[in-house]
């Protein structure tokens, strides 16, 4: 199950999944008429990502990975207790060189061949040469983007 907010996405984000599998998306209105979710991985934070709490599954998790839409929230900590929820949140910003060099090979050894076999895609959405960074970072900024914004040497 994915949710995405603007519903022309919904068929491209469906494109993902790997060969045979089924992948349900629904805008974040519709959200709670598919729940319970044993994980519910939050992008975008905000005071939306706070009543997806009330759509886990006991002992569900919450695992926050982007907080473009704030980062400070008012969190009710018994929300998050009647479910029995664990909250983790992540970023590769604060950890060591020794953990990013691990993370690093992890990738190497597990994602790279998935993404050389096909198995897992990466969407692109712009490619920029390095000499137009301005405007990729601008198109970064900016809204409509689906996948990676990538500047290119050459």
């Amino acid at each position: 199950m994915a949710s995405v907010r603007r519903p022309e996405l919904h068929d491209q984000v469906k494109a993902l999944a790997p060969d045979g599998t089924r992948v349900d998306v629904v805008t974040p209105a519709d959200e709670a008429q598919h729940g319970p979710y044993d994980v519910i991985v939050e992008l975008v934070g905000g005071q939306d990502c706070l009543q997806r709490f009330a759509l886990l599954r006991s002992r569900g998790k919450v695992l926050i990975v982007g907080v473009q839409a704030g980062a400070t929230v008012p969190l009710r900590m018994f929300d998050l207790m009647l479910v029995r929820g664990h909250l983790i949140g992540t970023t590769i910003r604060g950890r060591t060189h020794a953990e990013k060099a691990l993370l690093a090979n992890l990738v190497r050894t597990s994602v790279l061949p998935l993404l050389a076999h096909g198995r897992l895609r990466v969407p692109v959405d712009t490619t920029f040469s390095l000499d137009r960074y301005a405007d990729g970072y601008a198109r970064l900024a900016g809204p409509g983007k689906f996948g990676k914004v990538i500047l290119t040497c050459g």
